[in-house]
């Protein structure tokens, strides 16, 4: 393992007279830094961030050690670039990739992780409402004729090119579920250390986008076959948040199918437990609010 980057933490931090415990933050632990410094870890780039930031030099300075990649810090910060955005912290996840374009510079990292940065980069500007739906869409498109046949690449990419394509004025319904069925089908293709409960999660996640594209265009029985693939999985793999959202999705899918409130109440109630379980507030409360509403009204009709 190459480990110029740990040895030059622990130069700078000698230097400098610090501990491990000084330069260690809620980010990395001290024992975090022990492993990195002793070539056991390989930090991803917002545990160097955080290091360089109290060493008191730009996080380019650990980055740039080497011209070639290191395959485990790839390794590593593509497990946070998935994280990021399975778990729709689209900020941060600008800010990175923005952060590892910049660093590409310099760094060679190989072509796919660099095309891996672009594509996330590109979505997260969008969804932090940089770049609009036209726009982000073009320039991804731009990029299919030159992306490598990885399967973690072509995944996300039609997955955000649907998900992008579903904002647009010139909207297709039928091309955006085609990205969609493109990038699930690209899932079990991925390949990787740890990736099977990945490929469940970024199913999932995928089954989730596509749930909510079929309910907004009254897709209603498309939209229930997905909710129920996605209720499968996420109870078989314990993706508790999921539950909740594809049992509240599920409850909209009846109402709308003009299913009586009674014969649907259990899905609403079992996804406010979900949403209390999860201390999700936003969606507890929109739950609660729906609940609160329909039992008086259906109070009023019986009673």
């Amino acid at each position: 393992m190459d480990n110029r980057i740990g040895m030059e933490i622990r130069n700078l931090r000698m230097k400098l007279g610090m501990s491990q415990e000084n330069i260690s933050s809620s980010v990395v632990s001290q024992s975090a830094i022990s492993k990195i410094e002793n070539g056991k870890y390989i930090p991803n780039i917002i545990v160097l961030e955080a290091i360089a930031s109290k060493l008191g030099v730009p996080v380019d300075h650990f980055l740039t050690l080497s011209t070639s990649y290191n395959g485990e810090y790839i390794e590593t910060t593509y497990e946070m670039i998935e994280q990021l955005s399975l778990h729709e912290e689209y900020e941060e996840l600008n800010r990175l990739t923005a952060q590892l374009i910049d660093c590409g510079q310099a760094v060679e990292f190989p072509n796919w992780f660099k095309d891996y940065i672009r594509i996330h980069h590109l979505f997260s500007e969008y969804q932090c409402r940089k770049k609009d739906a036209q726009t982000t869409w073009m320039k991804l498109k731009c990029m299919a004729g030159c992306l490598p046949f990885e399967q973690s690449i072509q995944t996300k990419f039609h997955l955000y090119l649907g998900i992008i394509h579903s904002h647009m004025k010139t909207y297709s319904y039928s091309e955006t579920l085609d990205y969609l069925q493109k990038s699930l089908a690209s899932v079990e293709g991925i390949k990787g250390k740890n990736t099977y409960l990945h490929k469940k999660n970024l199913k999932i996640y995928i089954l989730y986008q596509k749930t909510i594209i079929e309910l907004n265009y009254h897709h209603y029985d498309a939209a229930l076959k997905d909710i129920g693939q996605g209720l499968q999985l996420s109870r078989n793999y314990a993706c508790t948040a999921y539950v909740g959202q594809f049992l509240y999705y599920k409850g909209l899918c009846l109402e709308k199918k003009g299913v009586p409130f009674k014969n649907i109440l259990k899905h609403y109630e079992e996804a406010h437990f979900f949403a209390s379980f999860t201390n999700n507030l936003p969606f507890k409360k929109l739950l609660s609010d729906k609940l609160s509403a329909r039992k008086e009204e259906s109070y009023g009709v019986y009673n």
